[in-house]
């Protein structure tokens, strides 16, 4: 084995274990711990974060592991969300609720497909089409925290923007770099998991204006690439 195929084990090993939390996070909504499959999927998160950095880091970007990426997105943010929000919110809903948890699946695999087949393995673009799955699972993660505070009606509304968002052409900033834009997406984590700790009006509130303030500066960083660009 070559010694770019031992720095390849890395980021693979990383994206294994996110396909491991997504299919736990399916047996315990299974089991009616959905509080469990939140956490999981919240491992698988952030191992979504590391594997493509630390490939990135280690100069191990390769075809093999964006698809491999993508597999594992399509399981722990597509499969598992899906099934989570079906069975902790949406089945009083019968075949309607069925159908809502579908829309967000098949959205995210045409999100996913479409990010395979227009992105470059070994770079990060600045800027993503439509919103990233992980990023539209999170939102669908927090209303399961919130299913007694929130209305099932609620419920189907964030899983439908949610998956209209990702179908979009709308463009969203990438984690790349030192930069501002950066540091406030790390921070954005941060927010995340205190959603996730202490699931409340007040940090889902928080965590949503913290969300506009990335999209406010990362709009007045291109705006600044852009004008220097044609200057």
């Amino acid at each position: 084995m070559t010694v770019k195929n031992y720095r390849v084990l890395a980021p693979s090993a990383i994206t294994s274990a996110n396909i491991a939390a997504g299919f736990m996070a399916m047996v315990a909504a299974a089991d009616g711990r959905f509080e469990l499959s939140v956490y999981l999927l919240v491992v698988a998160i952030l191992c979504d974060v590391l594997d493509g950095t630390i490939a990135r880091l280690l100069g191990a970007t390769s075809d093999f592991g964006q698809e491999m990426d993508s597999f594992s997105d399509a399981i722990s943010f597509g499969v598992a969300p899906a099934l989570l929000v079906y069975l902790a919110v949406l089945r009083p809903l019968g075949f309607w609720g069925l159908v809502i948890s579908l829309v967000y699946l098949l959205s995210g695999v045409a999100r996913l497909t479409r990010f395979v087949l227009t992105s470059d393995a070994h770079v990060k673009e600045l800027r993503t089409t439509g919103t990233p799955i992980p990023i539209a699972a999170g939102y669908v993660m927090a209303a399961v925290l919130m299913r007694d505070s929130m209305a099932a009606e609620v419920v189907v509304v964030v899983v439908l923007v949610m998956s209209l968002l990702m179908v979009s052409r709308v463009r969203l900033p990438n984690l790349k770099g030192r930069n501002l834009v950066s540091a406030m997406l790390l921070v954005g984590i941060v927010n995340y998991l205190m959603v996730v700790g202490w699931p409340s009006w007040i940090t889902i509130a928080w965590w949503n204006v913290w969300n506009v303030a990335i999209l406010l500066a990362a709009r007045h960083r291109d705006d600044r690439f852009e004008a220097r660009s044609t200057g």
